[in-house]
């Protein structure tokens, strides 16, 4: 079945759902939605399934799946929800999935009989946690996103700092942020120390027995090669003698040889030009040879200082150790040393560190309790002025017995109950009838009248941050006549700024709206299914005479009135 709703042009936030497609879905068989912007409101008969179009939006937006969806008989059901005009946030939600955004996007949930689902974005499997946070950006089903949250401090005290300035808060989240950055510096400045102190002897004594190696960059080969040359002087001192007697003593020595050569050589070269190459050779080696003897000589000239070789070898004996001692080489222990040294100077300066970080800390302390002072007033006046603003459409909404007030507890001396949000708890507490106790507002109001309180909030306006889509299933439950007419317009009013769903079975709710459907279930070849069709012009009014109570002449003049000052009454809002 298709309903096609005409677009308006109201809707000034960015997502809109503009298409629902189900199949084999409960009893529904098949069945494709075009939505319009605005408020749309879904009317019906008890028991024809209105419930079910509340499923299968949870369903396309990833609520938990359950094998009761899948139409008796088939292998699955599918729900598959078009959007339009992608906001930021959604699109911010692609990008962490790799996926390319759109001004559209088209989620998609398959159930499989035995419970299974599987999740699609674009046509791409996705986690079902992927489906549920699109949902939670875009989608208040149910009301659910509000009256659920509303059951939570941390919910009711966004409420109510959406009243106060914003730079007080973030000046309040920055001293707290501050604040807790100097309490971490002070701890680590009194753990180190704690440390260090536990090992001070140890890390002066060997901080001064590194001191002592005179380290420096390169020393282990210089060290190792004092040693290695003192302990081989004899031998070094035979080759440089050997090396000089061959080149140079006695008639048949290297160079005296080499000299025969040349002269001989030199004798025949003018016979043959190629010789003259061989001859160069021969005295350039005798010229390298020369330069050679003179190194050799001093060698033999040089001696060894027993104490300074005893030396160098305790030296590296000992620079050794201490890189076995704390697993380095040269260059860590150079950079141990520096370390050790600072750690040293610590112990001298501690307590004077920590003196001064202890000062920064009380200064930024002082300055979170006069920003959380400040904001605690703040919200002890917006709190009051909420709960004024609150009571007009409090009693429009037929809960004129229900008292409400805002509780606003200060920790000023409990640094545990501290946050970037200041040193408050905000409690909404309420009373069913006037001289009842007041108690938290979860353990007092039903589920029709927490719709109705998240109704009067959004109407005073302390709900601008919702979804973008609102879908409403019992806010119209325990109610009627002028009461009807006030809900009706607050979801109309509700409707220019998103995009509203309504299941309600209220003629003053449905006159209301910009669009209206009728889910209807019928007898089909012997098997139950629900179908959702659009009521407009004539056939609208027919309906909401049925809602009346009948479909005579006098319920569609009476139903035609109500959809007159249905239609003026949003054309006002």
């Amino acid at each position: 079945m298709r309903f096609s709703a005409p677009s308006c042009t109201g809707l000034a936030r960015s997502s809109m759902l503009t298409e629902l497609i189900v199949k084999q879905f409960a009893l529904m068989e098949q069945m494709h939605l075009q939505l319009g912007s605005g408020m749309t409101v879904f009317s019906g008969e008890t028991g024809a399934g209105k419930s079910i179009l509340v499923d299968a939006l949870g369903a396309a937006f990833g609520a938990r799946a359950s094998s009761e969806w899948v139409r008796f008989g088939a292998e699955r059901a599918e729900v598959t929800a078009v959007l339009e005009g992608v906001g930021e946030g959604v699109q911010s939600l692609l990008a962490g999935q790799d996926m390319d955004g759109g001004d559209q996007l088209i989620l998609r949930r398959v159930i499989n009989a035995d419970g299974r689902s599987r999740a699609y974005i674009n046509g791409v499997p996705v986690p079902l946690k992927a489906l549920q946070q699109i949902g939670n950006a875009c989608l208040d089903l149910h009301g659910q996103h509000e009256h659920q949250a509303l059951m939570h401090s941390d919910f009711q005290r966004q409420i109510v700092d959406a009243r106060i300035a914003g730079a007080l808060l973030q000046s309040v989240q920055a001293a707290y942020q501050q604040w807790k950055q100097e309490q971490k510096k002070l701890d680590q400045i009194l753990t180190a120390h704690e440390e260090t102190v536990r090992n001070e002897a140890w890390l002066r004594e060997e901080h001064g027995r590194l001191q002592a190696l005179e380290i420096e960059p390169g020393i282990e080969p210089r060290l190792q090669s004092l040693v290695e040359t003192g302990r081989h002087f004899a031998q070094i001192q035979e080759a440089a003698a050997t090396g000089i007697a061959a080149l140079e003593d006695g008639d048949t020595n290297v160079r005296s040889l080499l000299a025969q050569v040349e002269k001989s050589l030199d004798q025949v070269v003018g016979y043959r030009q190629d010789l003259d190459e061989s001859l160069e050779l021969l005295k350039q080696m005798d010229a390298l040879l020369g330069e050679l003897v003179p190194d050799l000589r001093s060698v033999l000239d040089e001696a060894v200082d027993p104490q300074e070789l005893a030396q160098a070898e305790e030296r590296l004996m000992d620079l050794h150790d201490a890189m076995r001692r704390h697993q380095v080489d040269e260059a860590g222990l150079i950079a141990l040393i520096e370390d050790m040294g600072k750690k040293v100077q610590g112990l001298d300066t501690a307590a004077w560190d920590a003196d001064e970080q202890q000062r920064n800390l009380e200064e930024v302390r002082r300055q979170y309790q006069a920003g959380a002072k400040q904001l605690s007033r703040a919200r002890q006046e917006s709190a009051q002025a909420l709960v004024g603003d609150m009571r007009p459409y409090l009693d429009q909404l037929a809960l004129q017995g229900m008292q409400v007030e805002i509780e606003v507890r200060a920790f000023a001396e409990d640094d545990m109950h501290w946050s970037e949000h200041g040193w408050d708890e905000v409690q909404f507490m309420a009373a069913s009838n006037p001289g009842e106790p007041f108690r938290p507002l979860a353990s007092i109001a039903s589920g029709g009248e927490m719709s109705r309180l998240v109704l009067a909030l959004k109407g005073c306006g302390a709900l601008q941050t919702a979804p973008d889509i609102a879908v409403f299933d019992e806010v119209d439950a325990g109610i009627g006549g002028e009461t009807a007419w006030h809900v009706g317009g607050l979801l109309a009013a509700m409707g220019k700024d998103r995009q509203v769903l309504v299941v309600s079975h209220l003629p003053q709710v449905a006159a209301c709206a910009d669009h209206q459907a009728r889910i209807s279930k019928h007898q089909q070849d012997e098997r139950t299914l629900t179908f959702i069709e659009s009521v407009e012009a004539d056939n609208r009014r027919d309906e909401i005479a049925r809602m009346l109570g009948g479909a005579n002449v006098k319920s569609r003049e009476h139903a035609a009135q109500m959809l007159q000052r249905g239609q003026m009454a949003h054309a006002s809002s």
